[in-house]
């Protein structure tokens, strides 16, 4: 690439181009959480009300609620929690404190860390000086060669367009385990293509945990390569098959076929990509209450820096409780590493399959006196004993207001709490209700939290399980601040004999795309139908899709807007009957039709299967341009992203910025400026792209520059086009430029990254 014409030393010393327009205005969650710090650090660290439940029953000698991670047969159960640092602490400082506690660091990115904590250390641990909050540890739930195609998400041209098939990226996969046997992992000469499985669900006397942790067992390449010679016994698996089957739309070869299919015909999207697995799943599907999601990014994180190599992480998963706006503890760690000025690594995670669940409801409480109500009936086949029902309800409201919550048993018993207010367990002839409102301004986003639970207590006699009936959840409003909108949110799980949720009457459409599918920064898809028939194996024709239609959203994909008003999911993609790797339990269990015409892929649907999608995607962005930021990654998505008579207007909470179109999100990548360097004579370096046959130049003026200070503001380090400009800056100003790639012949008009908070900044004004 050319340098500019020389200028003057002064006009020239003032000029620095950027990519992307970075926001000083923290995210109106994160400014609401620091408003809170004064609370949050003036004593005991904040602790969630799901937690206190699960160290309240520990006191008790009851067994934990499943809603908290525990070691529940231990005399002294080891909780499983998230804890956060007050700006300056440093978790190396506290580690012998915590060491004599007996708590053990389990994960740690940033400010952020994933504990065991004995239930007898916990008050100490939240005294701890520096430790500013502590919350339960999140356990999840789960959430081609057609999807593939030019007609859906265009991989495959993306593949012999740019000459990329992911060589050079890590796909890491946190799941329920691979199938690392299976052709689709390995390489033609029947080597495996995985840099290493960590199985968090084990343990192995023979192979210990990664180098740094202290918990599962840990194969690395040279352990799996033994495994397939049968020289070496490796424990490791995916018993379920969810986690092989995304793994095989993310970045299967294929090669595993039959019946006469070609190899490589169900190949994923970046097919020649590195994989490195996490297990955090055991074989039913279940989330292991010994995982954890921070420790899962970091080893990730050290595996990738290890090998020199960009990422992207899978995280085909969910929760529907928490508090929606990106603030969760592990949203947090995504953005971390996703966030502004974050290169080479992204992750995709899903929307969730809870949109028509009924089981969020919302209102206003702007007005003092209002009373608002839903309902519910937890019917159930109770079951004998004590602990084993549960029903939590989550509650948020804004922090500058305040408001009472009710609960109505079906015998007409009424239960409340006010702002700051623990009802204390209270024992009916329904069960037992506990609502805990003294979450006040919680220390991440600055709002208050209801955390309601219903269940058989020990505590109660007779212990009386959540009665089957009308229940009733009323929310009085009290006050309201000067700051809006005044709108409280709820959400609702059951662990109440195969219930997993109750359905609210009435129940508010949206915000329904799950946790960690908030965060800011990481990419979540939505699910839309990308086939309904396929030929199976017997030769004949499956069909689905009995209410839906190709081309079209998946009633059950998760909603936006975020409870902070942001839209959710990112970006759409196929994800209806996918047809990828079918190994264990889907496999065995399902329908035989749901085999493809090779016998040994097979089709299941969700916005599981859409995620892998996205993460294939970020992919071969990433082999394109491993330097890329997390926030290019996305942005190139959601620029490229088509919009059609199924989505309508764009963006919005159903598809996001559209349907993903890998090529032309690569496209968008290539023109995505990232190397632009200023030099010592004035001028600019950094490397041409032969796809963009132009580059569009976009000046902007700073006041206000003091003498001698030319530039300090800018970003340094970050390629430039050719490019000279006839004007100066007047006195005491400063120009700064944005520069884009562009390809008049495609009809593409390079973007130029996001702000903070997540939002495509495109031109205003197309250069001609």
């Amino acid at each position: 690439m050319t340098q500019p014409r020389r200028r003057s030393a002064r006009a020239n010393a003032l000029l620095l181009g950027i990519t992307a327009l970075v926001s000083l205005v923290m995210p109106p969650a994160v400014a609401a959480g620091a408003a809170a710090d004064a609370r949050a650090t003036s004593g005991p660290a904040s602790i969630d009300p799901a937690l206190r439940r699960a160290v309240e029953a520990a006191r008790r000698g009851a067994p934990l609620p499943p809603i908290a991670p525990a070691d529940r047969a231990a005399r002294d159960p080891g909780l499983r929690v998230k804890a956060g640092l007050v700006d300056g602490a440093s978790w190396s400082r506290l580690r012998p404190a915590l060491q004599d506690l007996g708590i053990e660091l389990r994960g740690r990115v940033g400010s952020i860390a994933a504990l065991r904590v004995p239930a007898s250390a916990f008050d100490q641990l939240a005294a701890l000086p520096g430790v500013r909050w502590i919350r339960a540890a999140r356990t999840y739930h789960l959430t081609n060669d057609v999807s593939t195609g030019a007609a859906y998400d265009a991989s495959d041209a993306a593949n012999s367009t740019f000459g990329t098939k992911g060589a050079g990226v890590i796909v890491a996969i946190i799941d329920t385990g691979i199938n690392w046997r299976d052709n689709d992992f390995r390489n033609p000469d029947g080597t495996t293509r995985m840099l290493g499985i960590w199985d968090q669900t084990i343990v192995d006397p023979l192979h210990g945990p990664p180098a740094g942790f202290s918990f599962g067992a840990f194969y690395s390449r040279a352990d799996i390569n033994a495994g397939i010679a049968g020289i070496q016994t490796i424990l490791t698996g995916d018993g379920h098959g969810h986690g092989s089957h995304v793994a095989g739309t993310a970045a299967g070869n294929g090669r595993t076929t039959g019946l006469g299919i070609a190899a490589g015909t169900f190949a994923g999207v970046a097919p020649e990509a590195d994989l490195l697995v996490v297990r955090v799943f055991d074989d039913q599907g279940s989330y292991c209450l010994d995982c954890d999601l921070t420790a899962a990014m970091q080893f990730i994180r050290q595996t990738a820096a290890a090998a020199g190599k960009p990422w992207v992480a899978n995280m085909s998963l969910g929760t529907d409780l928490g508090s929606h706006d990106g603030t969760d503890p592990d949203e947090l760690t995504i953005d971390q590493f996703a966030g502004p000025g974050r290169s080479g690594a992204q992750v995709a995670v899903a929307a969730g399959n809870s949109n028509t669940r009924a089981m969020h409801w919302s209102g206003s409480i702007a007005t003092p006196g209002t009373v608002l109500t839903t309902q519910f009936n937890p019917t159930h086949n109770t079951l004998s004993g004590a602990e084993n029902e549960f029903l939590w309800m989550d509650l948020w409201y804004d922090g500058g207001d305040s408001a009472t919550v009710e609960i109505v048993t079906p015998g007409g018993t009424v239960v409340s709490a006010a702002l700051g207010a623990d009802s204390g367990i209270r024992c009916t002839a329904d069960g037992a209700v506990q609502i805990d409102a003294t979450n006040v301004l919680d220390p991440l986003n600055g709002a208050n939290e209801v955390f309601i639970q219903l269940w058989d207590s020990s505590a109660c006699s007779p212990v009386v399980g959540p009665r089957a009936g009308t229940w009733t959840l009323r929310v009085r409003a009290v006050s309201a601040g000067s700051a809006g909108p005044h709108v409280f949110d709820v959400w609702n799980e059951a662990d109440l004999n195969g219930v997993a949720f109750v359905t609210f009457s009435p129940a508010t459409a949206g915000l329904t795309a799950g946790i960690p599918g908030t965060t800011r920064y990481g990419l979540t898809a939505g699910s839309y139908v990308s086939k309904c028939q396929w030929v199976n194996s017997g030769g004949t024709v499956s069909s689905g899709c009995a209410t839906s239609t190709v081309g079209g959203i998946v009633a059950s994909s998760g909603a936006g807007p975020t409870r902070d008003g942001r839209i959710k999911p990112d970006v759409a993609a196929p994800g209806q009957f996918i047809g990828s790797t079918y190994t264990g339990l889907i496999r065995s269990t399902g329908n035989p039709l749901q085999l493809e015409r090779d016998g040994q892929h097979g089709n299941i649907s969700g916005t599981s299967m859409a995620t892998p999608h996205l993460t294939g995607t970020a992919a071969l962005l990433l082999a394109l341009k491993p330097g890329l930021l997390g926030t290019d990654i996305k942005a190139a998505m959601q620029a490229s992203a088509r919009a059609d008579s199924f989505t309508g207007t764009v963006p919005n909470n159903r598809f996001g910025a559209g349907k993903l179109r890998t090529l032309e999100a690569a496209y968008q990548a290539a023109s995505l400026v990232i190397d632009l360097a200023a030099t010592s004579s004035g001028g600019f370096t950094g490397a041409d792209n032969p796809l963009m046959d132009g580059y569009d130049v976009y000046r902007g003026t700073i006041p206000g520059i003091a003498p001698g200070n030319d530039g300090s503001c800018f970003l340094t380090g970050v390629p430039s086009p050719s490019f000279s400009d006839p004007q100066s800056p007047a006195a005491g100003q400063a120009f700064f430029y944005l520069v884009a790639g562009a390809n008049r012949g495609l009809g593409i008009r390079g973007i130029l990254g996001t702000d903070s908070a997540g939002r495509l900044r495109v031109p205003a004004v197309p250069c001609p």
